[in-house]
């Protein structure tokens, strides 16, 4: 893994202090007076706590839970605080008690707070990647084994990361896995859907970033064609579908994986072998070799499978990247919007590209707490493109929203204020990483 490069004292600076004009489509920046520079994000205000101004929505289910048509903004499933509508398109927005630093060569964060119109207060933590520098890179960083979870400073910590923040939406209330695609780039692919849930930042062989579908397709080579495989180390094997199971997964869910289904099957490979061929699912057992569950009508296709016969799996993810990270929804695509909800307000966690793919942006934005209301998808993406995003992914939000990273004195800490009151247990991170040239 990168190890990460920290500077002296002297060579960190602070970021100046912005006024912004946010517009419902497009946002204009001009600078002003920089503000004191303190070591640690600025401490919540004595205000009031901020209200919900309406009653709250009916809380929705966790992703991964078989409700398909139910808004995804967290995996908490918490329902979402309703912002009040703007008086008009055109909405004035101050920043103030902005702070920075530089992490690494390339690598900066800061912070502020920001008012917008008539929906209170905002605070926004910022770490901006400068890729041209050949030092700066990104990976998947995660726990050990695919169905668990623990805190982002602890994955940080271990990986070296010089910032990281929360990633992909996960199933919260079971098996702890994330729902999308996930690749490291020292151990390749470690889960992935085939369909359903493909959104992802990715990094390709050349080491540029992209926003986009990442679908994963799998199969037996040359032989039976009418099994087709769905999931990879998914919290959920797809109703009818295939999932595949590695020992990367950790143990086994019993029905957690299929919604309580019966009708499946369990085919275990080792060694390109068929060696058993079971009628329901395991809990508890370690994943040897490779575990093939079948739901539905791919239950009966899996039947055919014969003890002793020699078979060849195969998968990739298409578009062949080097490192990748789910998130549910695009935010921006081409410089243009392309979400619509400016009502629930969460907080937030995003990663986006600049036009020429030499800048990523990691966002987030507290939620749920007197200092900070939270925002809108719409808020969102907007901030992502004031920021210079061309393209934008929307990654986990809620008590998840997480950027850990090194502050001015060089420790690593959590640098913004998780809604929880303190880090949430997650399965994955998008990690910063710069490596000293020699």
């Amino acid at each position: 893994m990168p190890s990460s490069t920290r500077l002296t004292s002297s060579a960190r600076k602070t970021v100046t202090g912005t006024i912004v004009a946010v517009l419902s489509a497009g946002v204009a920046l001009a600078s002003t007076a920089p503000p004191t520079a303190s070591a640690t994000p600025p401490s919540p205000d004595p205000t009031p706590a901020v209200e919900p101004t309406a009653e709250p929505i009916a809380p929705h289910r966790a992703p991964g839970t078989g409700t398909a048509d139910a808004p995804r903004h967290a995996s908490d499933g918490v329902a979402g605080w309703v912002a009040r509508e703007q008086p008009s398109a055109r909405v004035a927005s101050m920043r103030r008690k902005e702070i920075g630093w530089n992490m690494a060569p390339g690598i900066d964060y800061r912070s502020w707070d920001q008012v917008d119109g008539i929906r209170k207060p905002v605070r926004a933590h910022l770490v901006t990647v400068d890729i041209v520098n050949p030092a700066n890179s990104f990976d998947l960083i995660s726990t050990a084994k695919v169905a668990a979870t623990t805190k982002m400073s602890w994955m940080t910590a271990q990986t070296d990361a010089v910032a990281a923040v929360n990633g992909d939406f996960f199933d919260i209330s079971d098996t702890g896995a994330p729902l999308g695609v996930g690749r490291t780039r020292e151990d390749g692919l470690r889960h992935a859907p085939a369909s359903g849930w493909n959104s992802a930042f990715w990094v390709d062989k050349a080491g540029r970033p992209h926003v986009g579908e990442l679908p994963w397709i799998g199969s037996f080579v040359k032989k039976h064609p009418k099994i087709k495989f769905t999931n990879f180390n998914s919290p959920t094997v797809e109703k009818h579908g295939v999932g595949v199971y590695t020992p990367a997964w950790g143990k086994t869910k019993g029905k957690s994986v299929v919604d309580g289904q019966k009708k499946v099957r369990s085919v275990v490979i080792k060694g390109g072998r068929v060696v058993s061929n079971k009628y329901g699912v395991t809990s508890g057992k370690k994943v040897q070799g490779k575990l093939l569950i079948g739901r539905g009508r791919s239950a009966k296709l899996l039947k055919g499978l014969k003890k002793g016969e020699r078979l060849k799996l195969t998968w990739r993810v298409k578009g062949a990247p080097k490192m990748a990270i789910g998130g549910d929804r695009p935010l921006v695509l081409n410089g243009q919007r392309v979400v619509i909800n400016d009502q629930l307000m969460h907080p937030r966690t995003a990663v986006g590209i600049d036009e020429d793919g030499n800048k990523v942006f990691l966002l987030t934005i507290d939620g749920r707490q007197a200092h900070s209301r939270g925002y809108t998808m719409v808020e969102l993406a907007n901030m992502m493109i004031a920021l210079g995003a061309e393209n934008a992914l929307n990654l986990d939000g809620g008590g998840s929203t997480t950027l850990v990273g090194h502050t001015d004195a060089g420790q690593l800490s959590v640098l913004n204020l998780p809604s929880d009151g303190g880090e949430r247990y997650v399965p994955n991170g998008l990690g910063v990483f710069s490596d000293p040239i020699s």
